[in-house]
């Protein structure tokens, strides 16, 4: 057997699987999201969709259930987001935009944290434009005591640009600061450098998307391993959490998982082990 139908079989038989127990996974996520006494705790919603309750500001980053991956995934309970008072958005790429989810979502009392170029693209009818913050670049926005800085993402791809120098489409990452500590999310990154982040550390925690070359899945060590783990670097982290992994809308070149974090956790352990390494898979809880 060829391994792209190896690999194939596979994540088949972990979708099976994860169609049996999501509906657990997302009540107990919600369940927890709603309980009052939380500090600080977030939630993998999805492989790189998250939900967060920070002493009773409840925010998500690209909330999204699985059946905008899967097809034949049970119905799910979306009520208890009505707790929601944040709601931000990155881009517009179907693995973090649930336009079904966020029309369910419209009559709820949150803010939307909406980037300009998302605002076309969305067009979910009904929704009120005085609900709506439109983030820039550098700029803080206040969310009862959160601190959110927007910024440019790194989602474009420097082999076979276009005629502007680059590949890929516009997207907007996050640094969020809370009760003295300091959470970074780049979002989906395509062009790694060293330097990138280096203006936004040191910080408590970095949330890293693995991607490690476009097709290079199948491979035994795709060559980005370390441009990743250098591009991490930059922020002089305390505790990376690499998410992003068993995306299964993805076909088996492109699709991450455990396989892929270990070379990562090796690096790190190699070069740096004073930093936290760890994945966070759909389901999870996170601690901050």
């Amino acid at each position: 057997m060829d391994p792209f139908t190896e690999r194939k079989i596979e994540i088949e038989n972990k979708k099976t699987a994860i169609l049996k127990s999501y509906p657990k996974l997302w009540d107990r996520m919600l369940l927890e999201f709603s309980t009052p006494d939380v500090i600080a705790r977030g939630w993998m919603l999805y492989s790189a969709n998250y939900l967060f309750n920070t002493a009773r500001v409840r925010w998500a980053m690209d909330p999204l259930r699985m059946v905008q991956r899967i097809p034949n995934s049970p119905d799910l309970d979306v009520s208890p987001l009505e707790k929601l008072d944040y709601i931000i958005l990155t881009h517009r790429h179907a693995d973090h935009l649930d336009l079904e989810l966020l029309r369910l979502l419209l009559n709820y009392p949150a803010t939307w944290i909406i980037p300009e170029f998302l605002l076309d693209h969305l067009r979910i009818e009904g929704l009120l434009s005085n609900k709506i913050v439109t983030p820039r670049s550098m700029e803080p926005i206040s969310m009862d005591g959160i601190t959110l800085t927007p910024f440019e993402g790194f989602h474009w791809e420097s082999s076979n640009p276009d005629q502007n120098g680059r590949r890929g489409i516009p997207s907007m990452g996050y640094m969020v600061e809370f009760n003295g500590k300091r959470w970074l999310f780049p979002g989906d990154t395509r062009t790694y450098n060293p330097d990138a982040l280096t203006g936004f550390g040191p910080v408590d925690v970095l949330f890293a998307h693995l991607w490690l070359g476009k097709g290079c899945a199948l491979q035994d060590t795709p060559e980005l391993i370390e441009a990743f783990c250098l591009h991490c670097l930059s922020s002089n982290p305390k505790l990376i959490n690499i998410t992003h992994l068993e995306e299964f809308g993805r076909q088996p070149g492109d699709y991450w998982d455990t396989r892929h974090f270990v070379p990562i956790e090796d690096w790190f352990r190699k070069h740096n082990p004073e930093i936290k390494v760890k994945s966070a898979f759909m389901g999870e809880t996170i601690l901050l």
